[in-house]
Parts: structure tokens; C-alpha cells; sequence
């Protein structure tokens, strides 16, 4: 049975969690063993571009410096866009799509738990 496919490549495979830590902060979350490449790859993207944020400015607030880092984020990916010209940007737009995505999942389940903190 050399064609079946093992447990960790299919897509009903158990989810796992996976701990993160983005500008010294730990976040669990929550993904499929597929998909956990591409979360820790931008948490650590996330948790690179927050540094620098803070680094170079005047913010402290973990929010402010999260708010400054996507929007240099999305600046980079939007300007490899087609035509976009960067130099920086690798892969083909289905890549930088699916990415997005990634990042999006992420910032959903890393801002849910402060959304309690309103109510």
C-alpha cells in the first residue's frame, strides 16, 4: 500500500498547536501539521518586521508597532505585485496569495483572545 498517503500529509489530520513568540510574547495557536511551515515562517517574518518597527521609531505600544509592521508588509507585498518591480519579492503571485492568507489567519487568531478584553 505504498500510494496511501501518511496521516501527517493528509487533510484530515488532527490540528496542532504550536506556540509562537512575536517582540517577546508567546501566542498559541492553532494549525494543521501542513500548514505549520508556513505559520512559523511568518510569525517569524511578523515578529522580524515588529522589531524593526521598534527599533526605528518612537512606539512602544505592541499594538501601534503590530498596526506599522503590517502596513510595511503589505506595502512589500502589493508593490511585487505585477509590475510591482521588487526585488525582495519571491514566488509567484498564487505564493504571495496564499501568504497573505497565512498572515491574515494568523493576525485573526493572534487578535481574537484581545477582542474579550472589550467586551
Amino acid at each position: 500500500m505504498a500510494n496511501q498517503p501518511n496521516a501527517a500529509a493528509s487533510p484530515t489530520a488532527s490540528p496542532e498547536t504550536v506556540e509562537v513568540n512575536i517582540l517577546d510574547r508567546a501566542y498559541k495557536l492553532v494549525c494543521s501539521p501542513e500548514e505549520k511551515p508556513m505559520l512559523l515562517e511568518c510569525a517569524a517574518m511578523v515578529d522580524t518586521r515588529m522589531r524593526q518597527v521598534k527599533q526605528a521609531g518612537k512606539l512602544q505600544s505592541a499594538d501601534r508597532i503590530a498596526v506599522m509592521a503590517a502596513l510595511t508588509l503589505a506595502r512589500e507585498v502589493l508593490s511585487a505585485g505585477p509590475g510591482g518591480g521588487s526585488s525582495t519579492a519571491s514566488g509567484s503571485t498564487a505564493e504571495i496569495k496564499q501568504r497573505i492568507k497565512a498572515m491574515q489567519a494568523l493576525a485573526d487568531q493572534m487578535l481574537a483572545p484581545q477582542e474579550n478584553l472589550f467586551e
